[in-house]
């Protein structure tokens, strides 16, 4: 199983690029999980054609078995740059590139409401026609406190009670992206 750890943020720092990393440690036993950043990712112009990194950015979605998408939250929402490169996805990036792709939300912020209304909004996106994303539904992963939550120095997760929620979740994605292949 093939899966991209999306970093939702074009930030040289953040606590979501920590979480992918730790996902991709943490649980690359279960599946092969590549760390994938956007920052990179010219900005979304529908009359333009992708340059050479973009398009190896939807052919990676293209390829990948699902996709784990690690957000933070500026002003309640994604930033924009994970909205950018969500749009190069869209239905003009050619057929079926997000078309029933198994997907996770997750995030980290400072505050304690850890990212829920920025994950709220990315499913809203997936979901759209536009995407048709299949969102693994009934699990969230809200890290809040995010400067307490992580070793500065590992950027490992160190809250016991996120652990178990992400454990709980990423488990249940596993199942959830093998249901997919059947």
């Amino acid at each position: 199983m093939k899966l991209l750890a999306i970093v939702g943020t074009n930030a040289p720092f953040s606590y979501n690029r920590f979480l992918a990393k730790y996902i991709a440690k943490r649980y690359g036993d279960k599946a092969d999980i590549e760390v994938k950043e956007i920052d990179k990712l010219k900005p979304f112009c529908r009359t333009e054609e992708p340059d050479e990194v973009t398009k190896q950015w939807i052919q990676d979605i293209k390829d990948a078995d699902g996709i784990i998408l690690t957000t933070p939250e500026y002003d309640h929402a994604i930033p924009a740059a994970l909205k950018s490169g969500l749009e190069w996805l869209g239905s003009h990036a050619g057929p079926n590139v997000m078309k029933m792709k198994p997907v996770t939300v997750v995030g980290t912020s400072y505050g304690i409401q850890g990212t829920s209304r920025a994950q709220e909004d990315a499913r809203e996106i997936l979901l759209s026609p536009d995407m048709s994303a299949n969102v693994l539904p009934g699990n969230e992963v809200l890290i809040g406190g995010a400067a307490n939550s992580f070793d500065k120095e590992t950027g490992d997760l160190i809250n016991e009670g996120a652990i178990k929620q992400l454990d709980a979740a990423m488990d249940n994605f596993f199942k959830f992206v093998k249901q997919t292949q059947k």
